[in-house]
């Protein structure tokens, strides 16, 4: 999942986006776990601890925020007001 999520907390994601991210781990886990419908998939990967892609992109995001927020830079000085 990480590679999936690579670089996405510097760039804008729309929901269309993460549907559409969210459609491949939900494929994947169809194949891994051998099942035919979308439902069992996302059941497993709830199972497996796995988190929603729109929550782990948010996540990552506020991380990435956070750690320029930290910065003296000028773009850091911007991120930490939007962060407020």
């Amino acid at each position: 999942m990480p590679i999936l999520l690579y670089g996405l907390d510097a760039c804008p994601v729309s929901f269309r986006q993460l549907r559409s991210l969210n459609h491949v781990v939900v494929s994947r886990a169809r194949k891994i776990c051998s099942v035919n419908t979308s439902e069992i998939a996302e059941e497993c990967i709830k199972m497996c601890g796995v988190s929603d892609i729109a929550d782990a992109v948010a996540t990552r995001k506020d991380k990435f925020i956070m750690r320029y927020s930290l910065n003296s830079s000028v773009v850091s000085q911007i991120c930490s007001l939007i962060v407020k």
